[in-house]
């Protein structure tokens, strides 16, 4: 994969934190991403498909959900319950489609899916073997979250 297909969702992700939760990321490592299990234990999901076929993923540990999800919503969270799952889902709608301009913007054009939202310790995604998948960790108050990108240009 090339850094031009994961520079967008970075952009994309600090914008939607520092927009609409007045929180600013930072950015700690990005690495290949093997398997098919998720970073953390919720995580939203979006497919791509078009002039480029993947997914992106955002996936956070529980604790950071609850805080990012309160934070976004005006409301404490707690548990994780239907308020939570849909404001994730929300996020990764805003993270993709921030991502889908940027892309759509340099002529690479892809629509994207309904979001799905997974929960539970060691829940599973799948992607296609042949797409590689970048794995950005970024960090809020001491807690790691990610953005699990994996994209790849279809030879029309």
């Amino acid at each position: 994969m090339k850094a031009e297909h994961i520079n967008p969702f970075i952009e994309s992700t600090l914008s939607v934190f520092e927009t609409m939760l007045g929180i600013k990321p930072k950015k700690k490592s990005v690495g290949l991403k093997k398997g098919d299990e998720p970073s953390y234990d919720i995580s939203g999901v979006i497919g791509l498909t078009g002039q480029a076929v993947g997914s992106v993923v955002v996936s956070f540990p529980e604790s950071l959900a609850l805080k990012v999800v309160s934070k976004f919503i005006g409301e404490e969270k707690v548990d994780i319950d239907d308020d939570v799952i849909d404001a994730v889902g929300e996020l990764i709608n805003m993270i993709a489609g921030g991502a889908k301009k940027i892309f759509t913007d340099r002529g690479l054009k892809f629509k994207i899916s309904i979001p799905n939202v997974i929960t539970g310790k060691g829940h599973k995604i799948k992607r296609p073997s042949n797409v590689p998948c970048i794995a950005v960790f970024f960090e809020i108050d001491g807690e790691i979250f990610a953005i699990e990108v994996s994209l790849k240009e279809n030879n029309q």
